[in-house]
């Protein structure tokens, strides 16, 4: 066989320890961790990955102290009760050839998590406040600095003796090592501030006390931003400095490479890199740093595809990759392309929606186009149908494809009958938007799912009842979709189009148009973008507190400054009363008084969608197996459209 992706898939070498090939697991938030250790869900979730081909598995950023009931999931090795959690995981690893790192850190004075909804007190090397979290916080007294890196130590200690075979300082990323380091924020006038060598003294001491605390072939590294993009961030070269300051005096084993910070809401919009960032983002840090320092380097930041991956580490831009939404979206990932089946692979989208969008809502991560994820316990394994069934379909947007793909996984005869000329639904149109193409995929990945397990597949095809008496199925999946709501409204003379329209370029908007944005998701802000881009005088009319209120933050604040860069006007807290040939006449939904909308030549509504359930209700009293999921039932987004596709799917 092959090998298309040499370097990617060779083996190597870290203070001793051999990885089976160049990918790693990051350390990400999953949601999962139960009382501050490994729970059941997390074990599931890191098992899947783990049998998938990694070669080390870092665990998510894991706090020193305690927890104490805190309402956001995260792990903590402040006592030996964490010790049996870490133990199943090591176990679980060295039994699939898999190195095992924790991450350990403090936030300092990023932390915004309460335990009964007053704040926590934060800590930071000096009194200066944040602009994302807005807190002040306390400086930390020599005491408590010295307190820290026990802490730390004996945190690292308690992972060695549960199996681990290394660790990693969260040291970047806006975090209190990154507090100390950066002489923005530590304005100190002790022996931790006040030069970069005594900048540095804090996670000096503390790598120096993890390294007593623990065994000479125990791994140390750190996990540090080239450049924070934070006013009071880390810049690249403080990063340099630090790291060959630590790599001269023997202190790291390697240096794990990310980018911006978590002070400002840029910096921490793109922490999780969307479709609008470019392809690995962190690589051009990696290599500077790669080139100063003699320990290797490793650095994850949305790469999804291995012929990417085997590009930076031929060119020695890293030493290794890793990845976490491209196993989100595809555990098998490294097998795939070991086996040389890229074409196999179900490319992450970068469309944050179902993981950091989870975990940031206190949900656990997931993926909208595979939602096994997290779900491994309920649907990890496809059980087969005790009774194989003939089953019709209908619909062919992502919730009719998933349904009909895990049906017949499960031995079921499933024929999957379209309306129009493709499959894909709602979806279709989300890939027109500027630098929106890459949700595209969504379409593709849910394509192969179907074909691969031999579903038939009919467009061009309008099911009615009479078709449906024909063909005789013995169940019925209606994923019918939703087509624009029209509110109700005076629009006399006025041009009044939905986004479809627009999308799909069915219209003359002319100069000057307004977009009536009442669901306040990525519809309306596609929109205005595009006329935008093409010249469009856009005011973006919000029924909500912003436009994007329902997308993840991350992806909000993108585009919002995408918008701005554009001159689109953002109006909030509107709701539509009507239009006429050149205004549109708003009501603002707090105070009651009118806003009006002058020289308009076009009213555009992303208003939403209603449900096309007709057919449903046509067949309720004929049909006993019937099923409604997706925008049909209730509309909604893909990620729910999808995980109704599983779940009915896994029940038929």
């Amino acid at each position: 066989m092959k090998v298309l992706y040499p370097t990617l898939v060779s083996p190597f070498e870290i203070r001793g320890q051999t990885f089976k090939n160049r990918i790693f697991l990051p350390a990400h938030g999953t949601g999962y961790a139960q009382a501050g250790s490994v729970g059941e869900r997390a074990l599931a979730y890191y098992r899947r990955r783990v049998t998938g081909g990694i070669s080390l598995l870092i665990t998510e950023a894991t706090q020193v102290v305690p927890l104490t009931e805190q309402g956001y999931p995260q792990l903590s090795v402040a006592s030996d009760a964490c010790i049996p959690g870490f133990s199943r995981l090591a176990r679980l690893c060295a039994e699939n050839d898999c190195r095992f790192f924790g991450q350990l850190y403090h936030e300092g004075r990023a932390r915004a998590h309460s335990v009964d909804g007053s704040l926590d007190v934060a800590l930071a090397p000096s009194a200066v406040p944040d602009e994302r979290f807005h807190i002040m916080p306390r400086a930390m007294p020599l005491s408590m600095i010295e307190d820290m890196v026990n802490l730390f130590a004996h945190g690292a200690a308690r992972l060695a003796s549960a199996g681990a075979q290394g660790m990693e300082l969260l040291v970047g990323l806006g975090y209190l090592y990154s507090q100390f380091l950066s002489p923005r924020t530590n304005f100190r006038t002790d022996k931790y501030g006040g030069s970069p060598a005594a900048r540095l003294r804090f996670l000096y001491e503390t790598l120096k006390a993890i390294r007593d605390a623990t065994s000479d072939d125990f791994v140390i590294g750190i996990r540090i931003a080239g450049e924070e993009y934070d006013a009071d961030g880390l810049r690249l070269g403080d990063t340099v400095s630090a790291c060959q300051s630590l790599d001269r005096d023997g202190l790291i084993d390697y240096v794990n490479v990310s980018a911006w910070g978590t002070a400002t809401l840029l910096g921490a919009s793109k922490t999780i890199p969307t479709m609008f960032m470019e392809i690995g983002p962190t690589l051009p840090y990696a290599q500077a740093i790669r080139e100063s320092v003699n320990v290797p380097v490793l650095t994850a930041g949305r790469i999804n595809q291995p012929q990417q991956a085997e590009q930076a580490l031929a060119t020695g831009q890293t030493d290794m990759i890793g990845m976490v939404r491209a196993f989100i979206a595809d555990p098998d990932f490294a097998l795939k392309a070991k086996q040389g089946r890229p074409e196999d692979i179900r490319a992450c989208i970068a469309c944050n929606q179902a993981c950091i969008g989870h975990r940031h809502s206190g949900h656990g991560i997931s993926c909208i186009q595979f939602p096994e994820s997290g779900r491994e316990i309920q649907f990890g394994v496809r059980s087969e149908a005790k009774h194989k069934k003939r089953i019709m379909v209908i619909g062919g947007g992502p919730a009719g494809m998933k349904a009909a793909a895990v049906a017949a996984e499960r031995g079921h005869e499933v024929t999957l009958y379209e309306r129009g000329s493709r499959l894909g639904g709602q979806a279709l149109l989300a890939q027109l938007l500027p630098d929106r193409h890459e949700f595209g995929g969504l379409i593709d990945n849910l394509k192969k799912e179907v074909q691969a397990v031999g579903v038939q597949v009919r467009c061009n095809f309008d099911v009615t009842l009479p078709k449906v008496r024909e063909i005789q199925p013995e169940a019925i999946i209606i994923a019918t979709g939703a087509v624009p709501y029209k509110p109700a409204g005076q629009f006399d003379e006025a041009q009044v189009v939905t986004a479809w329209d627009v999308l799909e370029n069915r219209v003359n908007v002319g100069s000057s148009v307004v977009v009536a944005d009442w669901r306040c998701d990525w519809v309306g802000l596609g929109v205005a973008e595009k006329l935008a881009s093409e010249g469009c005088s856009v005011r973006l009319c919000v029924n909500g507190e912003m436009a994007g209120e329902m997308l993840h933050s991350f992806l909000r604040h993108q585009w919002v400054a995408r918008l701005h860069n554009l001159n689109v006007e953002i109006i909030p807290y509107l709701r539509l009363f009507g239009a006429d040939s050149d205004t549109v006449y708003m009501q603002h939904v707090l105070s009651e008084q009118p806003v009006i909308c002058e020289n308009t030549d076009t009213l555009i509504l992303a208003y939403g969608h209603r449900s096309v359930i007709s057919l449903h209700d046509e067949l309720y009293r004929e049909f006993e197996d019937l099923h409604a999921i997706g925008d049909c039932l209730s509309p909604r987004t893909a990620e729910e459209a999808i995980l109704e596709g599983l779940k009915i799917g896994a029940l038929v």
